[in-house]
C-alpha cells in the first residue's frame, strides 16, 4: 500500500510580504479612524486597572513591611536571648568571684586566728552539718581521725573558743560548742584572776548571751572584762578567749555572783573553724 503524500501549501515570499503590508495598513487606518473609541476604552481600562495596581502595590508594600518587622522582631528576640544568657553567665561569674572572695576572707581570718594562738598546732576544717536549733550548738566537720583529729580537741573560730570535739569518724568529727545547754567550761577573768564557770544557754543566746556562774562574792570583775579558759580545766586548753562579762549580780545564796557573758564567736554564722590538734592531757603529760 502506497503512503499518502501530504499536500503542500507553498506560497511565494513576495505574496506573504504583500499580505502583511496590507494588514498593517488596515490596522493603521482602523486605529486612526476609531481613535476616539480606543481612547475611551483605554481611559476606562486605566481607571479600573490603576487603582487595582495601587492597591496591589500598597498590599505588597504592607506585606514586605510586615515581613521586615517579623524579621526584625525575630532578630531582636534572638538578641534578647543572647543577652539574657550573657547576663546569666556574668551573674554566675560574679557569684563565683564573691564566693571566692568570701572564702579567701574566711581563710584569712583563720590564719589570723592561728597566728593569735600560734603556741598551739592547728588545722582548718569546714562545717558540713549542724543541728536544727538555729545556732551552732552541735555541728559536724569534714575532718576525722584519718586527718589526725581526736576526741577532746579544742575548736576555735573568730577570735576565740567554739567548743570541743565529742565524736570522731574516719573523715568527720562532731563538735559540742560552749553555747550548748549541757556544756560547762572552767574559766578565769582577766585583771581580777577570779575563777568561774561558763555555762551554755541557748535561750539566753537569743539575746546574745550565755551564763557565767560561781564568781566570788568579793570579785571586782566588771562589765566588758575578758574571760579566758582556765588552766584548771580538764579538757580545755588555757588562755583561749571565751567572751566578755555583762551584768554581774549576786546569787540568791549570797555567797557567789553570776552574770551574762557575750561570746566572742558568732554562733549563728559559722562556716569554718580551727581545730587545735594538741590535747590538754598531752600537755599535762609533757609537764
Amino acid at each position: 500500500m502506497k503512503e499518502r503524500k501530504k499536500p503542500k501549501y507553498d506560497m511565494e515570499p513576495r505574496y506573504v510580504l504583500l499580505i502583511m503590508t496590507m494588514v498593517c495598513i488596515f490596522l493603521i487606518f482602523f486605529s486612526y479612524r476609531f481613535s476616539d473609541l480606543f481612547g475611551s476604552i483605554r481611559t476606562r481600562l486605566n481607571s479600573m486597572i490603576i487603582p487595582m495596581q495601587k492597591g496591589i502595590t500598597t498590599i505588597g508594600n504592607g506585606i514586605n513591611n510586615t515581613i521586615d518587622r517579623f524579621e526584625e522582631v525575630d532578630k531582636l528576640q534572638k538578641e534578647i536571648v543572647e543577652l539574657k544568657a550573657e547576663n546569666e553567665r556574668i551573674t554566675r561569674e560574679k557569684e563565683r568571684m564573691e564566693q571566692s572572695l568570701y572564702e579567701l576572707e574566711r581563710y584569712k581570718q583563720l590564719f589570723g586566728l592561728a597566728d593569735n594562738y600560734k603556741t598551739y598546732p592547728t588545722v582548718g576544717a569546714n562545717i558540713i552539718a549542724k543541728d536544727t536549733s538555729g545556732y551552732f550548738a552541735r555541728f559536724t566537720l569534714d575532718k576525722g581521725y584519718k586527718d589526725g583529729i581526736a576526741v577532746d580537741m579544742n575548736v576555735l573560730a573568730d577570735s576565740g573558743l567554739v567548743g570541743i570535739i565529742t565524736e570522731v569518724g574516719p573523715h568527720y568529727s562532731v563538735v559540742r560548742s560552749i553555747i550548748d545547754d549541757n556544756n560547762y567550761v572552767s574559766a578565769i577573768v582577766t585583771k581580777t584572776e577570779d575563777n568561774c564557770i561558763v555555762c551554755g544557754n541557748l535561750e539566753l543566746l537569743s539575746i546574745g548571751y550565755i551564763e557565767i556562774r560561781d564568781l566570788s562574792i568579793n570579785t571586782e570583775a566588771r562589765n566588758n572584762y575578758k574571760v579566758y579558759t582556765s588552766p584548771l580545766s580538764d579538757k580545755y586548753l588555757p588562755d583561749i578567749l571565751i567572751g566578755y562579762i555583762s551584768n554581774i549580780q549576786n546569787e540568791n545564796d549570797g555567797l557567789t555572783k553570776t552574770g551574762f557573758l557575750t561570746p566572742v564567736v558568732d554562733f549563728e554564722h559559722l562556716t569554718t573553724v580551727l581545730i587545735v590538734t594538741q590535747l590538754k592531757v598531752d600537755m599535762r603529760e609533757a609537764e
